[in-house]
């Protein structure tokens, strides 16, 4: 016969209510409960009905509807609002905080300084609210460490900045976006393609970016061999001395402020060079290149973190998942379909 959350009940002589909550790790029900719970529906080999489980879900996400039972959208810049001067951030929090309501769930904006950047004090906040869940957001350098009890919550981060401990991560998919970015300059005719980034954007993209581009150079004898352009002094005088001895016809970045460097030297974009941008957003200024779809990425780290929630797994994941989403193409006046230049006729 097939065991039931009942079958645990009467082996432990309590509820099928509090077999059910120590299953999905509330708090309502003790440590030690909890760990029996787990350990006699193990021992019985119990396992969990999907088709009964998303009902369930569906039934607590209506019954959650305008309730204060909150996932956690954890920042930690110097201030409370310093993540939203970088205009993906917010969108990446606009996407997740409409899945999160899909999903019965509300989203509060938690900052590492309202507990004085103390891991331990905020993991009590969090535990105190009842919230289950956090999304980590992106950290203002990498490797940053928030220090929380991580044992306690299910987590998410987005992006490749917060490595502190193993845990899930969405982003966006660099090799697809750069590789796709690098085919639109091809196919307009480009064969002197300069990549130039910070050392700081390559390293939190575990070097991707860098690599994709590399590799796309090597698998096109076509396209001049240049090379690419990523140091930690990414200033006006280094950039345009690369570009003054690298010719590039366009130039593939994540860096805005190359624009006004360019202008400043009398260099016409798009008519002397091209540039396509790999992070668009609307904010940015109108620009060719790669819109990674951010608040598609911050509805896809809900999806993961009440996955996590729903199946009861708290703590450090013992294998962590990486969910990519797809960027896709933008046409903008930075790099026409006419723009080809002198040289690359």
């Amino acid at each position: 016969m097939a065991v039931t959350l009942e079958t645990i009940a009467r082996r432990l002589k309590v509820s099928k209510v509090t077999v059910s909550l120590g299953l999905r790790g509330s708090r309502r029900i003790s440590e030690e409960m909890r760990a029996k719970i787990a350990r006699v529906a193990d021992e019985l080999g119990y396992k969990p009905n999907p088709m009964v489980s998303a009902l369930m879900v569906s039934l607590r996400a209506k019954r959650r509807t305008g309730s204060s039972y909150n996932l956690c959208f954890l920042t930690a810049f110097p201030t409370r609002d310093g993540w939203r001067s970088i205009p993906v951030f917010p969108r990446y929090h606009a996407g997740a905080r409409a899945r999160a309501a899909e999903l019965g769930y509300g989203l509060e904006e938690h900052w590492m300084g309202e507990a004085a950047h103390s891991g331990a004090r905020m993991s009590t906040i969090l535990e105190t609210r009842g919230i289950p869940g956090v999304l980590i957001a992106p950290l203002p350098e990498h490797g940053h460490r928030l220090g929380l009890d991580w044992s306690r919550f299910s987590t998410v981060a987005l992006g490749w900045s917060f490595n502190e401990v193993p845990t899930h991560h969405i982003a966006n998919s660099g090799f697809h976006s750069i590789n796709t970015a690098l085919a639109a300059c091809r196919d307009r005719g480009f064969t002197r393609i300069g990549f130039a980034i910070p050392q700081i954007v390559d390293d939190k993209t575990e070097h991707i970016w860098l690599s994709t581009y590399l590799g796309f150079l090597a698998r096109h004898p076509k396209l001049k061999k240049l090379a690419p352009l990523v140091i930690d002094e990414f200033e006006r005088e280094p950039f345009l001395a690369w570009h003054e001895r690298q010719r590039p016809e366009v130039i593939v970045t994540t860096h805005v402020p190359i624009l006004a460097w360019l202008k400043q030297a009398g260099v016409r974009v798009p008519q002397d060079v091209a540039y396509v941008y790999l992070d668009y957003t609307p904010e940015r200024g109108d620009f060719a290149g790669i819109n990674q779809q951010p608040e598609k990425v911050g509805a896809a780290a809900v999806d993961l973190l009440v996955e996590q929630i729903n199946q009861n797994r708290r703590g450090i994941p013992e294998t962590p998942k990486s969910v990519l989403i797809e960027g896709v193409w933008r046409d903008g006046p930075t790099c026409p379909r006419a723009a080809i230049t002198a040289s690359a006729s």
